[in-house]
């Protein structure tokens, strides 16, 4: 029998199709001598120390800091409870089978739920694999006829499973190490660290700390309108290098006040008039972090978000390709894909007909290049048609902005003439540049209400003097008139808080963070921290463990997280080192180096960590040390008991919301947060009078509403209903007891 086992149920049914396989069967679907099953992600996941070893068990086990570091000897797996059913269905399969084609996501993960099946199985016959890129039928056909031996994807999984083993072991170690000493100063929560984690929170920490102690200083600017026989226009004033700082910008207020005064109404001269054609190809498709980073500008869609939706669009409507793509390319041979590809688009929206026929499906660009495609190429539109009007209004948006990316490769260069015009007063120069456009090429994909790139808000204000406006045809030796010149003052400018598209971009591009400058020439220029397809669930993870919080469009970082990066070496939080390890599961993925290898490099660091934290634990964590000064601000509040033990409550984040806890081991008695103090409970068990039926002890309970009346508190018999003996409770008023009007049920 040949088994295909997909990620998902959806893939499974949209393989089993194609195959002609349509009898469905209880976690499969079997026809002739084939089956197709699937998985929900992961059937199996790493096991956790405790199930190692047993005294790892409980969160106490958290406080015992000479179980670290804890690396396993061997690794395991074992079922997901949630999933366990469909397992046994996929392991009875696969022992039944007499070739397996691992169908998932043709990634390093897809490849790891397929392997690690595999394994759990004991299979040893011949393994082959369907590389999906989309689930229409037209690309699924493809796939089954070109799949590869499964020797050829066999790397993928062993990058996936050093990723694995080295988030576990730095995951599972420094966060129980850390959480531990933090624990010894009074703060409670977990404190997560992770490979990827940590350096994306200390990248927003570091930032955030540059703004803090930024220091503006002011620099002076000068706007003229420059008045010609030809036409008017504005030019931006280029003070000399003697009065001005390294970027260019006059710092001497004095100077620039004077030369505003001595070229307001002065006569001046075109010293330099320029017009040079240029031309701008299209850009390049999208890979996920790209069109994470567009839609966060343009529409403020968060990484998580774009990533769902482009999900949906690849496994519901089956109208783009696989979305967790980190390459802008397209293999060579799919230029004759293309009219196909443009068919289906116009079948979906008929309203862009008008457009695809502009389009040239022969045209040879850059965007066809075999040797810039990894697993996956860019995300494009498919061969299915739909109907847009099935999409909602941000599956439309995603839809839209890929076709438009898609069509563009497939229309001219677009032309314009740029402008430089010069002039000088005296000994003052000013500069104005303009654009025209000849030509509109691929930027007839977009029209004049899309924007084709969103201003990035890392990227400092455009040059006064600067735009896309026209010039007037002005030539070297022309005279001319400042007929107005505008002092403007200004402060130099922090760069702004992260926003999710900032921040992908860092992680994407991590060299430019690097201080170190050894450091920075081993890194590529490409290296990142975490993948495409992680990195969206990184910045959603520290969200929800309270290391981040988004204000506006803004990724701000929580005390918590500072607290945390104040006190970590930089060996754990600089993204220098992940990156590192970013090209090392490369190489593992291209075969030039063993897994071994580089699980062995990562258990000598964590252990090498562990060691040295673990020796300078009794300072760390002293009353007055380090991590006591680190954790002020991010400690919770505290409160007086409000039960008169005597100790300290402390305010906290449950899952129904904020509470205070006792801190007093004789105590650890628990109430309810009311605007941010304590508020002891209306009575307790203690404060119960006797019931007066049956003289029983009672407890407070709370009625029902009735008649429109809110519900009341009372007393009633623990023996209820045995016994119906009731007393009304009447809240105590400020400074007095409260009375008990006692009557039988």
């Amino acid at each position: 029998m040949d088994l295909y086992i997909c990620e998902k149920p959806a893939q499974g049914k949209d393989l089993a199709g194609v195959l002609g396989v349509r009898q469905y069967n209880d976690g499969y679907i079997t026809g002739g001598d084939i089956a197709v099953t699937w998985g929900f992600g992961h059937l199996y996941e790493q096991l956790m120390p405790e199930d190692y070893d047993p005294r790892y068990e409980g969160y106490d086990s958290w406080s015992d800091l000479s179980l670290l570091p804890f690396v396993p000897t061997s690794w395991g797996y074992k079922m997901k409870e949630k999933t366990a059913k469909q397992a046994k269905t996929v392991l009875g399969l696969i022992q039944k089978a007499s070739t397996v084609y691992i169908s998932t996501d043709f990634d390093r993960e897809g490849e790891a739920i397929g392997r690690i099946l595999l394994a759990q199985a004991n299979y040893k016959g011949p393994i082959k694999r369907v590389c999906l890129t989309a689930l229409d039928n037209q690309s699924i056909k493809k796939a089954l006829a070109n799949v590869k031996d499964g020797s050829e994807t066999l790397p993928l999984f062993h990058a996936a499973l050093a990723r694995s083993r080295a988030d576990f072991l730095v995951g599972m170690n420094l966060t129980r190490l850390y959480t531990a000493l933090a624990r010894s100063i009074g703060f409670r929560e977990i404190l997560n660290i992770g490979r990827v984690l940590t350096a994306t929170v200390n990248l927003v920490c570091e930032r955030e700390r540059a703004i803090a102690s930024f220091q503006p200083t002011p620099f002076w600017t000068i706007q003229a309108q420059v008045n010609t026989t030809k036409g008017s226009f504005k030019a931006s004033w280029k003070p000399p290098q003697t009065h001005a700082d390294a970027n260019g910008r006059c710092n001497q207020g004095d100077f620039a006040r004077g030369a505003a005064q001595a070229c307001n109404g002065a006569a001046a001269q075109i010293v330099r008039s320029e017009q040079t054609p240029e031309s701008e190809t299209a850009p390049l498709l999208f890979d996920l972090t790209s069109l994470q980073q567009y839609a966060n500008k343009r529409w403020g869609y968060t990484a998580d978000e774009v990533l769902a939706i482009g999900q949906a669009l690849y496994e519901k409507h089956k109208l783009l390709t696989y979305p967790r793509s980190d390459s802008r390319y397209l293999p060579q041979d799919q230029q004759g894909d293309v009219p196909d590809v443009l068919s289906a688009m116009v079948k979906t929206d008929p309203s862009i007909a008008g457009l695809v026929q502009l389009v040239d499906p022969e045209r040879k660009c850059r965007v066809f290049n075999d040797s810039k495609v990894t697993s996956h190429h860019g995300i494009i539109p498919t061969f299915q048609a739909g109907s847009i009007d099935s999409l909602n209004e941000q599956e439309r948006n995603i839809y839209d902005i890929v076709r438009r990316y898609y069509l563009a490769q497939f229309l001219p260069a677009h032309e314009y003439l740029r402008s430089e015009i010069t002039v000088q007063c005296g000994p003052h120069l000013f500069l104005a540049t303009g654009n025209v456009t000849t030509s509109p090429g691929w930027k007839s994909a977009f029209g004049s209400d899309i924007d084709i790139d969103p201003p990035d808000e890392e990227v400092a204000d455009e040059q006064e003097g600067t735009g896309s406006a026209a010039l007037p045809a002005v030539v070297t030796g022309d005279a001319c008139i400042l007929a107005k010149t505008e002092l403007g003052e200004k402060v130099t400018r922090p760069l702004p808080y992260f926003t999710e598209a900032a921040l992908l971009g860092a992680m994407e591009n991590i060299a430019r963070f690097e201080t170190n400058e050894q450091l920075r020439k081993v890194l590529n220029e490409k290296s990142g921290i975490g993948t495409p397809a992680t990195r969206a669930g990184m910045i959603e993870g520290a969200v929800v463990r309270k290391f981040f919080v988004r204000k506006k469009r803004a990724i701000r970082a929580t005390d918590k997280a500072h607290a945390l990066m104040a006190i970590l070496p930089p060996a754990i939080k600089q993204p220098s080192m992940t990156a590192l390890w970013e090209q090392d599961l490369d190489r593992i993925e291209d075969g030039t180096i063993p897994v071994a290898a580089f699980e062995a490099k990562i258990t000598n660091w964590v252990c090498s960590m562990v060691n040295q934290l673990k020796a300078a634990a009794p300072v760390l964590s002293q009353a007055d040390g380090p991590m006591a000064k680190a954790f002020e601000a991010a400690m919770p509040q505290k409160h007086e008991c409000v039960f008169g033990c005597g100790g300290q409550m402390m305010r906290f984040k449950g899952s129904n919301g904020m509470f205070w806890g006792c801190q007093n081991a004789e105590c650890k008695k628990t109430c309810s947060d009311s605007r941010g103090k304590p508020q002891k409970p209306l009575a307790s068990d203690e404060d119960a009078p006797d019931c007066p039926t049956c003289g029983g002890p009672t407890k407070l309970r709370k009625g029902k509403p009735k008649d429109g009346k809110r519900a009341q508190n009372f007393w009633g018999c623990c023996d209820y209903p045995n016994c119906k003996g009731i007393l009304p409770f009447v809240k105590p008023k400020p400074g007095a007891k409260g009375k008990l009007r006692i009557f039988n049920s």
